[in-house]
């Protein structure tokens, strides 16, 4: 259907009108994709530096000399008329403009709470890449954008999305959600890890890359991040504070990922979760999930049970001995390369790929080495602190404070290593990113 759609729009000269802010590397993937699509045209590419939007624009297979760098928004318009991208540092003048979506990729808390707002404030729709800031904020925008008549969404080909896309397939069938979650490369051992460490863990030469948003994966605090996305979107809460990550082979998962009655490790079921790829030496995991998503799942009866057990491994799902739940799984995701379908069931159906429809968890901030009065924190994947996903009500009563909102605040007493970081203990700058998290509270 989004095929066909996609045909008729070209054919009538109304392809759908998208701007990217960040070229990174998600938004490059994004750009380019988008380029080599029929019935959809990357329109705008907003970003700082002209040569990283004119390159990721260039691997879409489009002529540079053609790109159009535009400082307002009747230029852009002007761009969109003769069906030539337009590239821009104005964020003002990119929301003005006649596009129909807005993507939000620079991976910036900050700067991707401000571009939200305004494309919300524009009535455009917007596909939030920067799952750093949906999780902070993402609750307070869907408000904005349902209040506006338009649609606020996470990014498909993200893995809380693609996550999300399991449960929401389950629950429309009738299932029950045990668990959904990811399945990464991590052991909670690897949480004092910083961005000096990236380059050896990662296997990386040079310095073509992001040490701190890598380090933000390398220390689990990316995962939690994502999770946490895709509990605000389900419902499902944390089962503890940080995930398990249990090294887990696929085929046991359902065994695994259930209540300690039936023999698993969760005390309590409907959760979001995470899985090794790796056990506590390192070694690979014979049947891992690593970039994969799952779902363990409740048949609603008896016979669907027997059903399903009876075709054994021919449809894919594996059915646990003990528990008999059901695990449905994605064994990839294909990052900004498949985004643009979230653009594209936005403009179809009028559907997004999951939304914050509720404040499940947060991200909560705890340090990674003892720290000091004067301090200052520098957020997500730094060396200072580490974040674990929590659910909200404890987060609250507990007055602690989400890493997102971490970076820049100067601590006002001492931090014990691993403890968790609170309110009373810090000064959050101001920001527009602060005023509207208190507005959300």
């Amino acid at each position: 259907m989004m095929y066909h759609a996609l045909q008729a729009r070209e054919a009538a000269g109304r392809p759908i009108r998208v701007a990217v802010i960040g070229a990174g590397t998600f938004g490059t993937q994004i750009i380019s994709q988008i380029c080599r699509m029929t019935g959809i045209r990357a329109a705008v590419v907003g970003e700082l530096d002209p040569e990283r939007g004119r390159n990721a624009l260039r691997l879409g297979g489009i002529d540079v000399e053609a790109i159009r760098e535009c400082s307002s928004d009747g230029e852009i318009n002007d761009a969109i008329r003769a069906d030539t991208p337009a590239l821009t540092s104005s964020i003002d003048a990119l929301v003005a403009s006649d596009i129909d979506v807005v993507i939000e990729a620079t991976g910036n808390v900050e700067a991707g709470t401000l571009h939200a707002h305004k494309a919300i404030e524009a009535n455009k729709h917007v596909v939030m890449v920067t799952v750093e800031a949906d999780v902070v904020i993402g609750h307070v925008l869907k408000k904005k954008a349902d209040a506006a008549g338009v649609m606020y969404s996470m990014a498909f080909g993200d893995e809380p999305a693609v996550a999300y896309e399991l449960w929401d397939w389950a629950r429309t069938l009738g299932f029950r959600v045990v668990a959904a979650g990811k399945g990464t490369r991590f052991l909670p051992a690897f949480r004092k890890y910083n961005p000096d460490d990236v380059a050896e863990k990662y296997g990386f030469t040079g310095d073509d890359y992001n040490a701190q948003m890598f380090g933000s994966f390398l220390d689990g605090t990316k995962h939690c991040i994502e999770m946490t996305a895709l509990s605000n979107a389900t419902g499902l809460v944390p089962d503890v504070r940080g995930l398990h990550f249990a090294s887990v082979d696929l085929r046991d998962l359902p065994n695994v990922l259930c209540s300690q009655e039936k023999g698993g490790i969760l005390s309590r079921e409907g959760v979001v979760e995470a899985i090794s790829s790796i056990d506590e030496n390192e070694n690979e995991v014979e049947r891992n999930l690593r970039g994969g998503l799952f779902a363990v799942i409740e048949a609603p009866s008896q016979y669907c049970i027997e059903s399903l057990a009876s075709y054994g491994m021919i449809i894919g799902a594996h059915i646990g001995e003990r528990s008999r739940y059901t695990l449905i799984y994605r064994p990839y995701h294909l990052i900004g390369h498949e985004m643009p379908l979230s653009v594209v069931r936005m403009m179809v159906t009028g559907l997004g790929s999951g939304t914050a429809m509720t404040k499940t968890s947060d991200v909560v901030t705890h340090a990674k080495k003892p720290l000091a009065a004067g301090d200052i924190l520098d957020g997500e994947g730094g060396f200072a602190s580490y974040g674990l996903i929590e659910r909200t009500t404890v987060a609250a009563a507990e007055n602690l404070v989400p890493i997102g909102l971490s970076a820049g605040a100067e601590l006002l007493a001492d931090i014990a290593e691993d403890e968790a970081i609170t309110f009373d203990k810090i000064k959050i700058p101001d920001s527009f990113l602060y005023d509207l998290w208190l507005e959300g509270k």
